[in-house]
């Protein structure tokens, strides 16, 4: 089918979140030589699922990023016994690293470089607006979009079919226009389908697709290339 439009999401998707958010954290702790104190094993064991509910909970909260991660920091010291008093500090340097760096899923470059010119592109992300914004120009990847909505900057979290409506406007595109490419089924699917937008799931994991129809599956994002 030809679609005038293509909107993707952004983390493991297009950007490799789980491999950035794993180097810079790495980076981050042996600036300030925690490594030498714990494996990495034990840091992330213990701060993931901390980071987690901070995370989930921050708009019932209304913490900024840097305080989900500073409180995520202070607790995994305090829980791990660590003497350590600078969590504001390794906060920043942490995400100062995070919003730098571009690990792309694979094939993702190539990809929009083929689709640009041919179809509108846009983003639908449920991140943090400095962080995306910035990591897609570290990737080079900023001007092949004609629109980028990101859920913090427009106060709308996929699945509301709101924030795709959002894009639709601005992409000046009817549902049946558009394929979403995401690899969440409980966003990106749910999201698109409230919506009446064809859906391809990126199953970079495969996930089990229980009662989910996506109107496509990929395992590779070139794969695309046949479906359009």
């Amino acid at each position: 089918m030809t679609y005038k439009a293509i909107i993707f999401d952004l983390d493991n998707t297009l950007l490799d979140y789980t491999l950035s958010e794993r180097t810079c954290m790495q980076q981050a702790l042996e600036q300030y030589r925690l490594h030498e104190e714990m494996t990495w094993d034990e840091f992330w064991e213990t701060f993931g699922p901390i980071n987690f509910a901070y995370w989930m909970n921050r708009n019932e909260r209304k913490h900024s990023i840097r305080e989900v991660l500073e409180h995520s920091f202070t607790d995994t010291f305090v829980q791990l016994k660590r003497d350590f008093n600078q969590s504001r500090d390794i906060t920043e340097t942490y995400w100062q690293l995070f919003c730098c760096s571009n690990h792309m899923e694979p094939g993702a470059d190539q990809l929009l470089k083929e689709l640009h010119g041919r179809h509108a592109l846009g983003v639908i992300s449920n991140g943090i607006g400095e962080a995306q914004r910035k990591r897609l120009a570290a990737g080079g990847l900023s001007s092949y979009f004609d629109t980028l909505v990101i859920s913090d900057e427009v106060a709308c979290w996929k699945p509301d079919p709101l924030i795709f409506q959002m894009a639709l406007k601005e992409l000046d595109a009817e549902p049946e226009e558009v394929l979403y490419v995401g690899d969440s089924l409980t966003d990106d699917y749910v999201g698109a389908k409230r919506a009446g937008i064809d859906f391809c799931l990126y199953n970079r994991l495969d996930q089990s697709l229980n009662d989910c129809k996506p109107t496509y599956i990929v395992q590779e994002l070139l794969e695309l290339r046949e479906l359009l």
